[in-house]
């Protein structure tokens, strides 16, 4: 990315000219691992087949209904929990928002600190 700079030689101009920083690496996305199959492929999209016609599903679809991103990196845990735990219709007794039931990250907040499973995973 390009930097602007001032063409002014003043001090003042000098003492307030950006200093040029690393750009942050990010990623979009990660490479599964050669050992996984992803279920989009034309390999995933049969081996799905096969388990759908042999009836191997019946937990796939309630947990497909529950479906959530996590909304923290280090939330892998928590939302795999949050997902099936309304994947199981397990009643949290409390509320999400409105009169609605529901389980969500931030109902998770008991053995460890949720701040510190952000920093920790």
């Amino acid at each position: 990315s390009a930097i602007a700079y001032s063409s002014s030689s003043s001090s003042s101009s000098a003492r307030n000219a950006p200093v040029p920083t690393k750009p942050k690496r990010t990623f979009y996305r990660r490479p599964l691992p050669e050992i996984c199959t992803a279920l989009s492929s034309p390999e995933g999209r049969a081996i799905f087949s096969s388990a759908h016609a042999s009836h191997g599903l019946k937990s796939f679809f309630p947990l497909m209904e529950q479906f959530s991103t996590q909304i923290e990196p280090a939330y892998c845990g928590p939302t795999t929990l949050v997902v099936i735990l309304n994947a199981l219709a397990v009643d949290p007794r409390r509320t999400w928002k409105g009169p609605w039931r529901w389980y969500e990250e931030a109902h998770l907040n008991c053995c460890v600190d949720l701040e510190e499973v952000k920093k920790t995973g």
